[in-house]
């Protein structure tokens, strides 16, 4: 380590018994393992393994670890900022969340850049709806006709009263899938926490059934957005297709 040998040191670290080393033994094992990952750096050993060597030192008594750990994570942070910022310049939906979600997951993310990220994130999800070669008026206003006799109770409803109606078409065996329902004009917000997401993904129909009595409501192309709570990524986009006179439910490329 003195003669700044990390990789043979490591080698040497890697062979050590850590369960018959003292504690202190085994604290200073760990700390040269992660100071020697952390020096040799990337290619040899990729960020998120750095940090898991290092994490793990961190942890033991008086390590002395934590502070590669904060530089770590603060590279991961950077790296995954300029990966979002490339994304979302390439319309790239999917690569924008996966590194969105790698900057959430570190400490000090900053919840405005996050915040900013999702409403592009959105912006993208607009973009690429493949409705927009626009139906003809009068194929959208049958579908929303044929769809308005299905629900006559749900065309009576205060706003309260359908919100209402929502949080209870989202309960699943006890447990309510949304934290939140947000009504505007044609559109619904809907956020699903990161511990729902599960059901949603079987419940799909709900979501499309949501939608047609939002469209039923409103007697309009309604539309239902539907994000990860923690994060307002876009989880799934409900609309309308005339052709079938009922809502779709498209999913968004969403990594866990």
């Amino acid at each position: 380590m003195a003669a700044g040998q990390y990789g043979a040191a490591r080698e040497e670290l890697l062979a050590m018994p850590l369960d018959k080393l003292s504690a202190p033994e085994r604290r200073e094992v760990k700390d040269d393992l992660c100071l020697s990952e952390f020096m040799l750096g990337e290619p040899h050993y990729s960020l998120g393994e750095q940090r898991r060597v290092c994490a793990d030192a961190a942890t033991e008594p008086a390590s002395r670890s934590a502070q590669y750990l904060a530089k770590i994570d603060d590279q991961i942070r950077k790296a995954s900022s300029e990966k979002v910022h490339d994304a979302l310049a390439d319309g790239d939906l999917g690569g924008a969340e996966q590194a969105a979600q790698a900057y959430v997951s570190m400490p000090g993310a900053d919840p405005e850049v996050v915040a900013k990220w999702s409403h592009q994130m959105w912006g993208l999800v607009t973009q690429r709806d493949h409705r927009a070669q626009a139906w003809h008026k009068k194929d959208v206003a049958t579908a929303i006709a044929a769809i308005r006799r299905q629900y006559p109770e749900v065309r009576k409803m205060s706003k309260d009263e359908f919100i209402l109606w929502v949080a209870k078409e989202g309960s699943v065996e006890g447990t309510s899938m949304f934290s939140s329902v947000a009504l505007k004009e044609q559109e619904i917000d809907l956020a699903i926490h990161g511990e729902a997401l599960r059901f949603a993904a079987l419940k799909l129909d709900r979501l499309s059934a949501i939608n047609d009595a939002t469209i039923a409501r409103c007697g309009c192309d309604g539309r239902t957005n539907v994000g990860v709570a923690e994060t307002n990524f876009p989880l799934y986009l409900v609309r309308l297709d005339p052709e079938t006179q009922q809502s779709e439910v498209l999913i968004m490329p969403h990594r866990q």
